[in-house]
């Protein structure tokens, strides 16, 4: 019998959250954080309703697996013996007594940290584009919070651009994040500098495009490229400029639009959730429950070290971001 896996959540569970992960719900942001929200629980509703011995408890175990957000839980938090500890390290830092951590970048995969890459799951509850809506070329949207926009398409010079597009611009608030149905093109670009890589951060927003049926014109990020696998995947604009021409070019080639779309049917295929939760089950069979066996087998020693190892790498974390900020 596999040992039990808890999923933690760092307040009482809501009595209203939805019990199927297909259900778009923004009630945790009264309750518990979205990316917590997301990470933990849809994990979890996903490997339960596939047969996975686990659960969902806001109570830390004494044995057993034990996966939690890294918002979740304090640095200094140290796992009891009997518990093997997996971080969802999500876009924040690593936990430094972790025995694993889930990734959402492939560039964060960090052999000092033992970790693995893991697709985020696509919006839950999506309403696709509408498809009567056939080739209108009208809006165009960003999905995501204020922080996570270019200043310069907060601009008058923005405003001016998308009037000669003819575009109607749209900054989706939360509690619509999950509704495509009138959108006609995605953008989403953090900044045009180009300097950052932005490790921690996952492809979603293209995932979500792809789902909707929504070609998407995104900003050089390694999440992105890292899913490129040709052309028709997405349109990146590395500049203002860029920008612009894309617009355009999509504007005047609705049949690039549609071949955007069609592939990116295809590609969504890769991030279906049946797909993302076979992922998960083979990773916790594969890794995770042979990781627990040995470290409960493992003497004092083993422990020791595990948690002597900890602390240097918190110095070490420390250290870089000092250095780096």
């Amino acid at each position: 019998m596999s040992p039990p896996i808890r999923f933690y959540l760092p307040e009482k569970i809501p009595a209203d959250m939805p019990q199927s992960p297909d259900v778009y719900w923004t009630g945790f942001r009264g309750h518990i954080r979205g990316g917590v929200y997301a990470w933990t629980v849809q994990t979890f509703q996903r490997l339960r309703d596939a047969g996975v011995n686990c659960e969902l408890s806001d109570q830390l175990p004494s044995e057993g697996i034990f996966v939690a957000h890294r918002k979740s839980v304090p640095r200094n938090f140290v796992p009891p013996p009997g518990v093997l500890f997996v971080c969802l390290r999500a876009d924040a830092t690593f936990h430094p007594f972790a025995h694993w951590h889930v990734v959402i970048n492939q560039l964060a995969l960090n052999g000092w940290y033992p970790s693995v890459y893991m697709p985020h799951w696509p919006q839950p509850g999506l309403i696709p584009r509408d498809p009567k809506r056939g080739d209108r070329w009208e809006n165009a949207a960003f999905f995501g919070d204020d922080a996570c926009i270019a200043g310069e398409m907060r601009s008058d010079e923005w405003t001016g651009i998308l009037r000669e597009l003819k575009l109607n611009w749209n900054h989706v608030p939360p509690e619509k994040w999950h509704d495509f149905s009138e959108v006609d093109v995605v953008v989403a670009i953090r900044d045009f500098v180009g300097k950052h890589r932005y490790a921690n951060k996952p492809p979603t927003k293209l995932f979500n495009a792809w789902h909707a049926g929504v070609p998407a014109i995104l900003g050089q990020e390694s999440a992105y490229e890292m899913q490129r696998q040709g052309a028709l995947d997405y349109l990146e604009a590395r500049t203002v400029p860029d920008l612009v021409a894309a617009l355009r070019r999509m504007r005047d080639e609705p049949e690039l639009r549609r071949a955007m779309v069609a592939n990116g049917r295809e590609r969504a295929k890769e991030s279906d959730p049946a797909v993302i939760t076979k992922r998960w089950r083979e990773f916790f069979e594969t890794k995770v429950v042979p990781s627990y066996e040995k470290w409960r087998g493992a003497g004092d020693g083993r422990r020791r070290w595990h948690r002597w190892n900890g602390l240097l790498k918190t110095k070490a974390q420390d250290w870089q971001e000092r250095f780096w900020h």
